[in-house]
């Protein structure tokens, strides 16, 4: 069984709703389409060894799950050298909402308020926030709590983040447990006013979870991955960065290892610096974040600068009425539901 399924069976034990699904890991396609016949199209495929899209496809027939089946192996073994795939039920329109954790040796567990991750594309995340403009306080502490639960039920030790997909009714189930730091790390920080890798360094020595100051959510936070990549295309753009001015200022953080004259190479991830703002409400961390994207100079490889500044001044996501469809309907507006894109 793949570490992602394993997951999923542990947090279903431990009381957290999860997404329908396959209970195994998947030995062919014909087993695929007999989960699928029960739980009902559309599906989507996922690699059990590892995430970042890789392996994932969406099947809304049975004749796309017999193609995309073999093609979602090939991908997993490729990326993880492993082809163990597993089935979910696709939820449309649904929200990717994360919460961090963090647990130690003695049993003692902390949640923290949600992250959202829904502006993502090809399931890979390009801008987060905190808090979420669709969780309310009711769901928000629920969520906390239930997750709290079931990390204690199981002994969680470190940090780590439970991803769930929330559909129009609030209604929340889990997807994957990520036992790592994350990239979007810092937004949590910024609004909690505290040091998440300090916290886990201290729980790995041994140390009881311990900060200072009672938890609580105050401000707003955005943070903006900025790729090595066409704006438009999206094709990667390796190469030597010439010359490079990030921003600065109050309430803005630049996580990166990137100078002037750095080589990027063709062969990883062309994720270059990540951009967070914060600021005391939502509208103006959008405003502070689009200051601080205009202000960023990086000459001799394209970026995708331009798209974040795109999307940080389009109706849908300065009304926050967005979710994991966004980005197909934000490249390719003819495909917009007319209602906008609540319950899409």
């Amino acid at each position: 069984m793949g570490d992602k399924n394993r997951a999923r069976q542990a947090m279903k034990k431990a009381g957290l709703p999860v997404v329908p699904g396959s209970d195994i890991v998947l030995e062919d396609v014909a087993e695929a389409k007999k989960i699928a016949q029960k739980i009902g199209y559309p599906v989507i495929i996922k690699a059990a060894a590892g995430g970042g899209g890789k392996g994932m496809r969406i099947c809304r027939t049975a004749t796309q799950l017999e193609e995309q089946f073999p093609m979602a192996q090939n991908e997993a073994r490729a990326a993880f050298g492993d082809s163990s795939l597993y089935l979910e039920k696709y939820i449309s329109g649904a929200r990717h909402i994360e919460i961090q954790v963090i647990g130690d040796a003695k049993g003692k567990v902390i949640a923290f308020g949600e992250r959202e991750c829904s502006v993502q594309r090809k399931y890979q995340k390009i801008i987060e926030e905190t808090p979420s403009p669709f969780i309310d306080e009711r769901t928000r502490h629920k969520m906390m709590k239930d997750t709290q639960e079931a990390a204690e039920e199981i002994g969680y030790r470190s940090l780590g983040t439970f991803e769930f997909l929330v559909d129009d009714k609030k209604r929340y189930y889990f997807m994957e447990a990520n036992t790592r730091v994350q990239v979007e790390h810092p937004i949590t920080e910024m609004v909690y006013g505290i040091n998440l890798i300090k916290a886990q360094i201290r729980v790995a020595a041994g140390e009881k979870v311990n900060f200072p100051l009672e938890l609580e959510m105050r401000g707003h936070a955005i943070e903006c991955r900025i790729n090595a990549e066409d704006p438009e295309t999206f094709i990667p753009s390796p190469g030597k960065i010439d010359f490079l001015v990030f921003p600065g200022g109050e309430g803005i953080r630049v996580d990166s290892a990137a100078y002037a004259g750095w080589e990027i190479p063709p062969h990883y991830d062309s994720l270059i610096a990540k951009i967070i703002a914060y600021a005391p409400t939502r509208q103006l961390a959008i405003a502070k974040m689009k200051a601080a994207l205009e202000t960023t100079t990086i000459v001799g490889i394209k970026t995708n600068i331009p798209l974040l500044l795109n999307i940080l001044s389009s109706d849908d996501f300065v009304r926050g009425n967005y979710n994991i469809q966004f980005m197909e309907y934000f490249l390719s507006p003819k495909e917009r539901p007319a209602g906008g894109l609540e319950g899409a």
